[in-house]
């Protein structure tokens, strides 16, 4: 697999996974989060976003980790593979918790060079718990319609694990 993109809610652990899937498969990884957020918590304009999608899809071999709502339609279909890491909602907040929050306190700086605050932290999780069942509504519809794509449906990070460790590269 020389295409693969891994979807999920928004903490259910993508960047993490599809950079470990991209050394297990060594296809390049490609962190998408700064697509979307520009300095100074701007969010970045969807042309933008669309043209930095479009020079990623256009290579051969890649691995991107997001859901690409908008621009699902271009990036699922030229994904040979996709996994979808389908946590429980528990799971989710849990994660986006910690993550959001050590963030907050360590001052890391994440995505073009933002700064988490505790303002962001609570619109984080807030969207991940909104977002959460709409993606279990969309895509069961949208990865059905792509017959020549290897998809994975992944409910547990063990069940994500255990497919990771039998990766090899190409």
């Amino acid at each position: 697999m020389k295409r693969i993109l891994i979807i999920g809610t928004s903490g259910s652990g993508k960047s993490t996974f599809a950079n470990k899937v991209a050394e297990r498969s060594q296809v390049p990884f490609f962190p998408t989060d700064e697509f979307y957020w520009e300095p100074n918590w701007k969010v970045a304009t969807p042309e933008k976003v669309r043209q930095q999608v479009m020079n990623i899809i256009a290579r051969d071999t890649w691995v991107l980790d997001g859901n690409f709502d908008d621009e699902h339609e271009l990036v699922w279909k030229r994904a040979e593979c996709i996994v979808w890491l389908d946590y429980s909602l528990m799971t989710i907040c849990r994660q986006v918790v910690v993550r959001n929050l050590a963030w907050t306190l360590t001052r890391q700086q994440i995505w073009s060079g933002n700064r988490m605050t505790l303002q962001r932290a609570f619109s984080g999780i807030l969207h991940a718990v909104k977002s959460h069942p709409l993606k279990r509504q969309k895509y069961p519809l949208w990865l059905a319609e792509l017959s020549d794509t290897i998809k994975y449906r992944f409910c547990t990070s063990h069940e994500a694990k255990t497919w990771l460790q039998s990766l090899k590269g190409n």
